[in-house]
């Protein structure tokens, strides 16, 4: 059983210091809640102990025996195993040969038995390429339990998972320390470390601190600003439909014959799991399927007199379509990190997407995102939160007359979730079409119309709140 102590963990880069004296104690057979708001330094905490960055000063301590930890074999060898924030899998290869990855000797016995606990209705031959967020969780996850960690860790997975898929989690998480297992779970959420953790640390700008009321308090709280602007919506009559709208991929639920409208001045949800057919409706609409699909994209803006109809036919419906439209979209993707984004680029060409590098216009966002970055770092050191503020800034400073969340509150703390909602009823009023695309995590109570897709009949109800 291991026991790990990091103490005056100090670790300092020239414009900014990210942990500044953090000393915590990790004892085996519990489950260790690691808290904070975007950019506390929890990541970067996580990656000491996992031997990815090195500490400007500070000791670790393993069974209270003094641990070099200066690359990950030297993590593992101490039994310490990581499941990050971005899994680190191979998109080009299956579930099952990503496991055989780095292997010494690979068990295909124990790792058939838990991908059947993990991933009981995926085909091991998947390519990881075509997985879900979800799903390479659970690949990375079940890589780990592959090497027999005494140390567990996992990097925000909630960010990944909806409410039914992290309560199977912790449920298994929970039987694993109390086999002896030491865990540590990154998480943005108060509820939950209270409600699994056995201890809670929270981390405030690198260092360690008592929870600040406005992150145990946070909470959404339901504006009458939608009802008020009833009259508004009747007045704009600025519209996007979709209409019997089907999508049938070879590698993900289908869709079929769905049909929903999107107004301006309000926020309309399409609520759904993975399972639901989520992925797929946000893959077809945004333009980045080429599954089998038929259906209508048809826009209305009678005040501006502008219209757009497009009769969508096997993989005819692209993001250039889109593009051609008399309307600007701004999109968010589930996918922040490879579709929104990319690890490699830098953080001045990701926030140039679409447009010619101008570092003034980059530092602007930055400083609207608050978040403390320059422009030739990559965006491999964001965190979830920090690479999701900053594409929302690049998106909106399109001016967009849609705007299109995919899974908008994924990594972020519970401050940060009340601020975007407010920013997006602001948009809203302001006369734009919000459409959002969520699991369960998403605020219903800010909606004014909501669509849920069902396992059973994948066409959709609908819950409008006026």
């Amino acid at each position: 059983m291991l026991n790990l102590s990091v103490q005056n963990l100090v670790l300092k880069y020239p414009r900014k210091t990210v942990l500044n004296g953090v000393s915590v104690d990790f004892n085996h057979s519990q489950i260790h809640a690691l808290i904070g708001e975007n950019g506390a330094g929890k990541s970067s905490l996580i990656k000491i102990i996992c031997g990815d960055i090195l500490p400007t000063s500070g000791k670790i301590f393993v069974n209270q025996k003094d641990a070099e930890i200066k690359t990950p074999a030297d993590a593992i060898k101490h039994g310490i195993v990581c499941v990050h924030q971005r899994p680190l899998l191979a998109d080009s290869i299956s579930i099952i040969e990503n496991l055989m990855l780095g292997a010494a000797k690979f068990d295909r016995k124990r790792a058939e038995e838990l991908l059947k606990i993990w991933l009981p209705d995926m085909d091991e031959k998947t390519l990881i390429k075509n997985c879900s967020g979800d799903i390479r969780f659970f690949t990375s996850l079940t890589g780990a339990l592959l090497k027999n960690p005494e140390l567990l860790i996992l990097d925000e997975p909630s960010a990944l998972l909806d409410g039914k898929q992290r309560d199977f989690l912790f449920e298994k998480l929970k039987a694993f320390s109390s086999e002896g297992m030491n865990i540590i779970v990154i998480t943005h959420f108060m509820d939950e470390a209270k409600k699994y953790g056995d201890t809670i640390t929270c981390l405030e700008e690198g260092v360690v601190s008592k929870p600040k009321a406005d992150f145990l308090n946070a909470a959404i709280t339901e504006s009458n600003s939608h009802i008020e602007n009833a009259s508004l919506r009747e007045q704009h009559d600025f519209y996007l439909s979709f209409n019997d709208l089907t999508s049938i991929p070879n590698d993900k639920p289908a869709i079929r014959d769905f049909t929903f409208t999107a107004r301006s001045s309000e926020i309309t949800l399409i609520s759904g799991q993975a399972e639901d057919g989520r992925e797929t409706l946000e893959d077809t609409i945004s333009g980045m399927s080429s599954a089998k699909q038929k259906g209508e994209l048809k826009i209305t803006d009678k005040i501006n007199l502008r219209e757009f109809t497009f009769v969508i036919k096997d993989g005819n419906f692209t993001r250039r379509q889109l593009e051609k439209s008399p309307f600007t979209f701004g999109i968010i993707p589930s996918n922040k990190t490879f579709r929104g984004s990319n690890p490699n680029l830098t953080i001045l060409q990701l926030l140039s997407a679409g447009v010619s590098e101008n570092r003034e216009y980059a530092q602007r966002l930055i400083k609207k995102a608050n978040v403390n970055i320059t422009l030739n770092e990559k965006a491999e050191v964001l965190s979830g939160g920090m690479l999701q503020r900053l594409i929302l800034e690049r998106e909106l400073s399109k001016n967009p007359d849609i705007l299109i969340l995919c899974e908008p509150v994924q990594g972020l703390d519970s401050a940060s979730v009340k601020k975007l909602c407010d920013r997006i009823r602001l948009l809203a009023n302001s006369g734009k079409i919000v459409l959002v695309l969520s699991s369960s995590e998403f605020p219903e109570e800010i909606c004014d119309k909501i669509y849920r897709l069902g396992r059973q009949d994948l066409k959709g109800q609908v819950h409008d709140r006026l």
